[in-house]
């Protein structure tokens, strides 16, 4: 085996395992605290939130510390060209949103189905815990989904772009209707839910930089927690 095929290799396999230790991780936070002895139903709201919270960071710290030797690099490159970069690729912002509403009304107008049901969630638990809804969705989850989604991906499928954002964008989608789905209409969310995908994969590859998708995705989940929280206000 040539270097070059030894790399590609061990980049794949650390791809498979990162988004391994992510599902995985991500399915165990209750049976983690029962272990310990404390029941998690027992606990009380705000509790529950700052440990699940906490549970997040931790999980996207280790990821953080797996690629290190990858994030490092692109950090230091988009801090210097963070004014180029934005100029450059807000733009995918536009059409992933014009994508994203363009499909939801097409769903919207051939079923009865008005949103998702994981977007039902994350309105039903902004309500209950605001504080924790924001630091989940609007701080943590770019970060995290970014590195697993798009990075781990890109690390199995290195050479082949339209394998990489075919892949990265449908699971994207995927892990966020399938948890949550309660009918077989729901699952036509998938659409919508992997159109930011496949522009963050988009983004990724053009850019060679994970710190363009992981910021598109900070402006929109930012965004669209802001118009979410001002509704609440207004209604």
């Amino acid at each position: 085996m040539t270097a070059a095929k030894n790399k590609d290799f061990k980049n794949m396999i650390i791809g498979v395992g990162v988004i391994l230790l992510y599902l995985i991780m991500s399915q165990i936070p209750h049976e983690l605290i029962n272990l310990i002895g404390i029941n998690y139903n027992n606990l009380n709201l705000t509790i529950k939130t700052v440990y699940l919270a906490c549970y997040q960071a931790i999980l996207t710290l280790i990821i953080i510390y797996i690629y290190r030797k990858d994030i490092i690099p692109d950090f230091k490159i988009f801090v210097k060209n963070n004014v180029k970069y934005f100029k450059k690729y807000i733009k995918y912002w536009f059409l992933m949103l014009g994508l994203m509403v363009s499909s939801n009304l097409i769903i919207t107008i051939f079923t009865t189905t008005q949103i998702s049901d994981n977007q039902s969630i994350i309105i039903d638990t902004l309500k209950t815990a605001p504080i924790y809804t924001f630091v989940i969705t609007v701080l943590i989850a770019p970060i995290l989904e970014e590195l697993v989604f798009r990075l781990s991906f890109r690390k199995i499928f290195s050479h082949t772009n339209i394998l990489f954002i075919i892949t990265s964008g449908l699971v994207f989608g995927s892990m966020h209707v399938l948890g949550t789905c309660t009918s077989l209409i729901d699952l036509l969310f998938i659409i919508p839910y992997s159109i930011p995908g496949f522009i963050f994969a988009y983004c990724y590859i053009k850019s060679e930089n994970i710190f363009v998708p992981i910021s598109l995705h900070f402006i929109h989940n930012g965004i669209m927690m802001a118009l979410q929280i001002l509704l609440f206000i207004l209604i």
